[in-house]
Protein backbone atom coordinates (compact mmCIF):
# COMPACT_ATOMS: atom_id res chain seq x y z
CA UNK A 1 0.00 0.00 0.00
CA UNK A 2 2.88 2.33 0.77
CA UNK A 3 4.22 1.90 -2.76
CA UNK A 4 0.80 2.67 -4.28
CA UNK A 5 0.58 5.74 -2.08
CA UNK A 6 3.99 6.93 -3.27
CA UNK A 7 2.99 6.36 -6.92
CA UNK A 8 -0.26 8.31 -6.43
CA UNK A 9 1.59 11.12 -4.68
CA UNK A 10 4.19 11.25 -7.47
CA UNK A 11 1.54 11.36 -10.21
CA UNK A 12 -0.35 14.08 -8.33
CA UNK A 13 2.85 16.13 -8.01
CA UNK A 14 3.59 15.78 -11.74
CA UNK A 15 0.05 16.83 -12.62
CA UNK A 16 0.32 19.82 -10.29
CA UNK A 17 3.62 20.90 -11.85
CA UNK A 18 2.20 20.48 -15.38
CA UNK A 19 -0.62 22.80 -14.38
CA UNK A 20 1.09 25.43 -12.20
CA UNK A 21 4.42 25.95 -13.99
CA UNK A 22 2.98 26.71 -17.48
CA UNK A 23 0.35 28.96 -15.88
CA UNK A 24 3.01 30.96 -14.03
CA UNK A 25 5.25 31.17 -17.10
CA UNK A 26 2.46 32.36 -19.38
CA UNK A 27 1.22 34.82 -16.74
CA UNK A 28 4.66 36.41 -16.50
CA UNK A 29 5.75 36.38 -20.14
CA UNK A 30 2.63 36.76 -22.31
CA UNK A 31 1.62 40.33 -23.12
CA UNK A 32 -1.99 41.50 -23.53
CA UNK A 33 -2.99 42.24 -27.11
CA UNK A 34 -6.10 43.83 -28.59
CA UNK A 35 -7.05 44.17 -32.23
CA UNK A 36 -8.48 47.36 -33.75
CA UNK A 37 -12.15 47.67 -34.62
CA UNK A 38 -12.40 46.92 -38.35
CA UNK A 39 -15.20 47.39 -40.89
CA UNK A 40 -15.48 47.45 -44.65
CA UNK A 41 -16.05 51.00 -45.86
CA UNK A 42 -18.67 51.99 -48.43
CA UNK A 43 -16.69 55.16 -49.25
CA UNK A 44 -13.11 53.86 -49.25
CA UNK A 45 -14.09 50.40 -50.54
CA UNK A 46 -11.49 48.75 -48.33
CA UNK A 47 -11.27 47.42 -44.80
CA UNK A 48 -10.60 50.31 -42.41
CA UNK A 49 -9.39 49.85 -38.83
CA UNK A 50 -9.86 52.27 -35.96
CA UNK A 51 -6.51 53.69 -34.88
CA UNK A 52 -6.54 55.09 -31.33
CA UNK A 53 -2.77 55.48 -31.05
CA UNK A 54 -1.61 58.10 -28.60
CA UNK A 55 -1.58 61.55 -30.14
CA UNK A 56 -3.42 60.52 -33.31
CA UNK A 57 -6.97 61.18 -32.19
CA UNK A 58 -9.91 59.38 -33.75
CA UNK A 59 -9.02 58.03 -37.18
CA UNK A 60 -9.29 55.04 -39.50
CA UNK A 61 -6.52 53.40 -41.48
CA UNK A 62 -7.11 51.21 -44.54
CA UNK A 63 -5.04 48.21 -45.58
CA UNK A 64 -2.75 50.46 -47.66
CA UNK A 65 -1.97 52.80 -44.77
CA UNK A 66 -4.18 55.69 -45.86
CA UNK A 67 -5.68 57.67 -42.97
CA UNK A 68 -9.29 58.90 -42.74
CA UNK A 69 -11.66 60.43 -40.22
CA UNK A 70 -15.01 58.93 -39.25
CA UNK A 71 -16.29 59.79 -42.72
CA UNK A 72 -14.70 56.46 -43.70
CA UNK A 73 -17.65 54.80 -41.90
CA UNK A 74 -20.59 57.14 -42.62
CA UNK A 75 -23.21 54.46 -41.98
CA UNK A 76 -21.79 53.24 -38.66
CA UNK A 77 -21.39 56.81 -37.38
CA UNK A 78 -24.45 58.16 -39.16
CA UNK A 79 -26.01 59.74 -36.07
CA UNK A 80 -22.75 61.52 -35.18
CA UNK A 81 -22.28 62.83 -38.71
CA UNK A 82 -25.94 63.87 -38.90
CA UNK A 83 -25.59 65.85 -35.66
CA UNK A 84 -22.68 67.72 -37.25
CA UNK A 85 -24.53 68.22 -40.50
CA UNK A 86 -21.87 66.26 -42.40
CA UNK A 87 -23.80 63.07 -43.21
CA UNK A 88 -23.60 62.55 -47.01
CA UNK A 89 -26.96 62.55 -48.79
CA UNK A 90 -25.57 60.22 -51.46
CA UNK A 91 -23.63 56.97 -50.89
CA UNK A 92 -22.76 54.26 -53.40
CA UNK A 93 -24.42 56.38 -56.10
CA UNK A 94 -27.85 56.57 -54.42
CA UNK A 95 -29.72 59.00 -52.20
CA UNK A 96 -29.83 57.97 -48.53
CA UNK A 97 -31.46 59.24 -45.37
CA UNK A 98 -30.54 58.83 -41.71
CA UNK A 99 -33.73 56.83 -41.13
CA UNK A 100 -32.89 54.43 -43.96
CA UNK A 101 -29.33 53.97 -42.71
CA UNK A 102 -30.47 53.26 -39.14
CA UNK A 103 -33.16 50.83 -40.29
CA UNK A 104 -30.57 48.77 -42.18
CA UNK A 105 -27.98 48.62 -39.39
CA UNK A 106 -27.52 45.02 -38.21
CA UNK A 107 -25.29 43.44 -35.56
CA UNK A 108 -25.09 39.75 -34.67
CA UNK A 109 -22.60 37.72 -32.68
CA UNK A 110 -21.87 34.19 -31.54
CA UNK A 111 -19.59 32.85 -28.80
CA UNK A 112 -18.50 29.17 -28.58
CA UNK A 113 -18.97 29.30 -24.81
CA UNK A 114 -22.70 29.80 -25.34
CA UNK A 115 -22.88 26.69 -27.54
CA UNK A 116 -20.57 24.27 -25.75
CA UNK A 117 -22.77 23.81 -22.72
CA UNK A 118 -25.76 21.72 -21.71
CA UNK A 119 -29.04 23.54 -21.09
CA UNK A 120 -32.50 22.21 -20.19
CA UNK A 121 -34.65 21.74 -23.33
CA UNK A 122 -37.15 24.44 -22.29
CA UNK A 123 -37.86 27.44 -24.55
CA UNK A 124 -40.07 30.42 -23.68
CA UNK A 125 -42.85 31.00 -26.21
CA UNK A 126 -43.78 34.60 -26.99
CA UNK A 127 -47.03 35.73 -28.59
CA UNK A 128 -45.89 37.14 -31.95
CA UNK A 129 -49.10 39.13 -32.56
CA UNK A 130 -50.01 40.65 -29.16
CA UNK A 131 -53.32 42.45 -28.75
CA UNK A 132 -51.75 45.80 -27.83
CA UNK A 133 -48.94 45.48 -30.40
CA UNK A 134 -46.15 45.45 -27.81
CA UNK A 135 -44.53 42.14 -26.99
CA UNK A 136 -45.02 40.95 -23.43
CA UNK A 137 -43.57 38.30 -21.14
CA UNK A 138 -44.45 34.77 -22.31
CA UNK A 139 -46.95 32.60 -20.46
CA UNK A 140 -46.09 29.26 -22.13
CA UNK A 141 -42.90 27.32 -22.78
CA UNK A 142 -41.92 24.69 -25.34
CA UNK A 143 -40.44 21.54 -23.79
CA UNK A 144 -38.60 19.28 -26.22
CA UNK A 145 -39.02 15.57 -25.54
CA UNK A 146 -37.97 12.40 -27.34
CA UNK A 147 -41.23 11.96 -29.24
CA UNK A 148 -42.93 15.35 -29.04
CA UNK A 149 -42.63 19.04 -28.26
CA UNK A 150 -44.95 19.89 -25.39
CA UNK A 151 -46.45 23.27 -24.53
CA UNK A 152 -46.49 23.96 -20.80
CA UNK A 153 -48.26 26.78 -18.99
CA UNK A 154 -45.50 28.18 -16.79
CA UNK A 155 -47.64 29.69 -14.02
CA UNK A 156 -49.20 26.34 -13.12
CA UNK A 157 -46.52 24.06 -14.63
CA UNK A 158 -49.24 22.09 -16.41
CA UNK A 159 -49.38 20.65 -19.92
CA UNK A 160 -51.68 22.46 -22.35
CA UNK A 161 -52.95 19.25 -23.90
CA UNK A 162 -55.10 20.51 -26.77
CA UNK A 163 -52.60 23.16 -27.82
CA UNK A 164 -49.81 20.57 -27.67
CA UNK A 165 -51.82 18.13 -29.76
CA UNK A 166 -52.55 20.70 -32.48
CA UNK A 167 -48.93 21.90 -32.47
CA UNK A 168 -47.47 18.42 -32.89
CA UNK A 169 -50.02 17.62 -35.59
CA UNK A 170 -48.83 20.73 -37.46
CA UNK A 171 -45.19 19.65 -37.03
CA UNK A 172 -45.86 16.17 -38.40
CA UNK A 173 -47.86 17.60 -41.32
CA UNK A 174 -44.74 19.57 -42.30
CA UNK A 175 -42.56 16.43 -42.08
CA UNK A 176 -40.93 17.08 -38.71
CA UNK A 177 -39.04 14.07 -37.30
CA UNK A 178 -38.53 13.86 -33.53
CA UNK A 179 -36.57 14.63 -31.48
CA UNK A 180 -35.74 18.29 -32.10
CA UNK A 181 -32.02 18.94 -32.24
CA UNK A 182 -31.54 22.68 -32.12
CA UNK A 183 -33.60 25.74 -31.14
CA UNK A 184 -32.55 29.29 -32.06
CA UNK A 185 -34.58 32.23 -30.80
CA UNK A 186 -34.63 35.41 -28.72
CA UNK A 187 -37.42 34.97 -26.15
CA UNK A 188 -37.39 38.58 -24.97
CA UNK A 189 -40.06 41.25 -25.21
CA UNK A 190 -37.34 43.91 -25.65
CA UNK A 191 -37.36 43.79 -29.44
CA UNK A 192 -39.46 45.23 -32.25
CA UNK A 193 -41.11 41.98 -33.33
CA UNK A 194 -40.97 38.22 -32.75
CA UNK A 195 -40.28 35.44 -35.26
CA UNK A 196 -40.45 32.60 -32.74
CA UNK A 197 -37.81 29.89 -33.12
CA UNK A 198 -35.82 28.27 -35.86
CA UNK A 199 -35.74 24.55 -35.10
CA UNK A 200 -33.92 21.59 -36.64
CA UNK A 201 -35.37 18.10 -36.39
CA UNK A 202 -33.66 14.70 -36.15
CA UNK A 203 -32.88 14.83 -39.90
CA UNK A 204 -31.47 18.40 -39.68
CA UNK A 205 -34.39 19.88 -41.61
CA UNK A 206 -35.06 23.51 -40.68
CA UNK A 207 -38.44 24.76 -39.43
CA UNK A 208 -39.87 27.93 -37.96
CA UNK A 209 -42.34 27.76 -35.09
CA UNK A 210 -44.06 30.84 -33.73
CA UNK A 211 -47.21 31.63 -31.80
CA UNK A 212 -49.94 33.72 -33.45
CA UNK A 213 -53.19 34.37 -31.57
CA UNK A 214 -52.42 31.59 -29.07
CA UNK A 215 -51.89 29.07 -31.87
CA UNK A 216 -48.44 27.76 -32.75
CA UNK A 217 -47.72 27.88 -36.49
CA UNK A 218 -45.12 25.71 -38.23
CA UNK A 219 -43.18 26.41 -41.43
CA UNK A 220 -40.68 24.16 -43.18
CA UNK A 221 -37.79 25.54 -45.26
CA UNK A 222 -37.10 22.91 -47.95
CA UNK A 223 -34.20 24.92 -49.43
CA UNK A 224 -32.22 24.14 -46.25
CA UNK A 225 -32.76 20.37 -46.54
CA UNK A 226 -29.51 18.48 -47.02
CA UNK A 227 -27.27 21.24 -45.67
CA UNK A 228 -26.64 19.43 -42.40
CA UNK A 229 -27.33 22.59 -40.39
CA UNK A 230 -25.66 22.46 -36.98
CA UNK A 231 -25.90 26.10 -35.91
CA UNK A 232 -28.50 28.86 -36.36
CA UNK A 233 -29.12 32.45 -35.34
CA UNK A 234 -32.51 34.12 -35.65
CA UNK A 235 -32.09 37.76 -36.69
CA UNK A 236 -35.30 39.84 -36.27
CA UNK A 237 -33.67 42.98 -37.66
CA UNK A 238 -35.63 46.12 -38.51
CA UNK A 239 -35.00 45.76 -42.25
CA UNK A 240 -36.42 42.20 -42.40
CA UNK A 241 -33.66 41.32 -44.90
CA UNK A 242 -33.11 37.91 -43.29
CA UNK A 243 -34.97 35.57 -41.01
CA UNK A 244 -31.83 33.90 -39.71
CA UNK A 245 -28.30 32.66 -40.30
CA UNK A 246 -27.48 28.98 -40.79
CA UNK A 247 -24.16 27.10 -40.68
CA UNK A 248 -24.02 23.94 -42.77
CA UNK A 249 -22.05 20.74 -42.25
CA UNK A 250 -19.10 22.19 -44.23
CA UNK A 251 -19.14 25.26 -41.91
CA UNK A 252 -20.32 27.70 -44.58
CA UNK A 253 -22.54 30.54 -43.40
CA UNK A 254 -25.92 30.72 -45.16
CA UNK A 255 -28.48 33.53 -45.09
CA UNK A 256 -32.12 32.48 -44.68
CA UNK A 257 -34.43 35.05 -46.27
CA UNK A 258 -38.03 35.57 -45.07
CA UNK A 259 -39.38 34.00 -48.28
CA UNK A 260 -37.48 30.76 -47.53
CA UNK A 261 -34.60 31.30 -49.95
CA UNK A 262 -31.24 30.14 -48.61
CA UNK A 263 -28.15 32.05 -49.84
CA UNK A 264 -24.75 30.42 -49.41
CA UNK A 265 -21.89 32.80 -48.58
CA UNK A 266 -18.11 32.41 -48.72
CA UNK A 267 -17.83 32.86 -44.94
CA UNK A 268 -16.44 29.70 -43.32
CA UNK A 269 -16.20 29.22 -39.55
CA UNK A 270 -16.74 26.62 -36.85
CA UNK A 271 -19.25 28.11 -34.38
CA UNK A 272 -18.14 25.68 -31.66
CA UNK A 273 -14.53 26.93 -31.83
CA UNK A 274 -14.63 30.46 -33.29
CA UNK A 275 -16.22 33.75 -32.26
CA UNK A 276 -18.44 35.46 -34.82
CA UNK A 277 -19.22 39.17 -35.16
CA UNK A 278 -21.35 40.46 -38.03
CA UNK A 279 -21.86 44.20 -38.55
CA UNK A 280 -23.97 45.19 -41.54
CA UNK A 281 -25.27 48.36 -43.13
CA UNK A 282 -27.23 49.41 -46.16
CA UNK A 283 -24.45 48.36 -48.52
CA UNK A 284 -22.05 45.85 -46.95
CA UNK A 285 -21.82 43.22 -44.22
CA UNK A 286 -18.50 42.84 -42.42
CA UNK A 287 -18.15 39.36 -40.91
CA UNK A 288 -15.32 38.69 -38.47
CA UNK A 289 -14.36 35.30 -37.03
CA UNK A 290 -11.78 34.92 -34.26
CA UNK A 291 -9.66 32.05 -33.00
CA UNK A 292 -6.67 31.86 -30.69
CA UNK A 293 -4.41 32.37 -33.74
CA UNK A 294 -5.99 35.42 -35.33
CA UNK A 295 -8.94 37.02 -37.09
CA UNK A 296 -10.51 36.64 -40.52
CA UNK A 297 -12.75 39.19 -42.22
CA UNK A 298 -15.20 38.91 -45.09
CA UNK A 299 -17.00 41.81 -46.77
CA UNK A 300 -20.34 40.79 -48.30
CA UNK A 301 -22.65 42.87 -50.43
CA UNK A 302 -25.87 43.47 -48.48
CA UNK A 303 -28.15 43.01 -51.47
CA UNK A 304 -27.14 39.46 -52.43
CA UNK A 305 -24.42 38.50 -49.86
CA UNK A 306 -21.82 38.05 -52.62
CA UNK A 307 -18.17 38.26 -51.60
CA UNK A 308 -16.48 41.65 -52.06
CA UNK A 309 -13.19 41.35 -50.17
CA UNK A 310 -11.35 39.38 -47.47
CA UNK A 311 -8.71 40.14 -44.85
CA UNK A 312 -6.66 38.02 -42.46
CA UNK A 313 -5.02 39.36 -39.32
CA UNK A 314 -2.86 36.87 -37.38
CA UNK A 315 -2.09 37.66 -33.76
CA UNK A 316 1.53 38.42 -32.85
CA UNK A 317 3.27 35.11 -32.33
CA UNK A 318 4.30 34.50 -28.74
CA UNK A 319 5.55 31.15 -27.53
CA UNK A 320 3.24 29.70 -24.89
CA UNK A 321 4.52 27.05 -22.50
CA UNK A 322 2.42 23.90 -23.09
CA UNK A 323 0.99 22.06 -20.16
CA UNK A 324 -2.11 20.92 -18.32
CA UNK A 325 -5.14 23.18 -17.93
CA UNK A 326 -8.64 22.73 -16.59
CA UNK A 327 -10.58 25.51 -18.34
CA UNK A 328 -11.00 26.84 -21.87
CA UNK A 329 -12.27 30.06 -23.41
CA UNK A 330 -14.47 27.94 -25.71
CA UNK A 331 -16.60 26.35 -22.99
CA UNK A 332 -17.50 26.50 -19.32
CA UNK A 333 -16.47 22.95 -18.43
CA UNK A 334 -13.80 22.23 -15.82
CA UNK A 335 -11.85 19.19 -16.96
CA UNK A 336 -8.22 18.20 -17.62
CA UNK A 337 -6.93 19.14 -21.06
CA UNK A 338 -3.51 19.51 -22.66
Amino acid sequence: MKRYGQIFLGLSLVALLLWVLPWLYNLITLKPYSTPFTLYSCTVHDFTSLDRSEGRGFQFVDTKGNVYGDEAQPTFYASVLASRGTLPDTLEGRKVTLEEIEQNAVIASSDPKDLNRTLPPVYLLLESVPERLELKDPEDALVSRKGSIDIVEMASNTLREEKTRLFNAALQAEGFVYPARYFAGKPSHRKAYDEGYLVTDAENKVFQVKQINDTVHVRHFPHADGLGVHFMLITEFDNHATLGYLVSADNHLHMLRPDGEVVRTEVVFDPHKEDLLLVGDLFYYTVKTSTEKGERFWALRSSDFSLVDTLERPYPHEWSFPGLSFTSSNDGWVKPRI
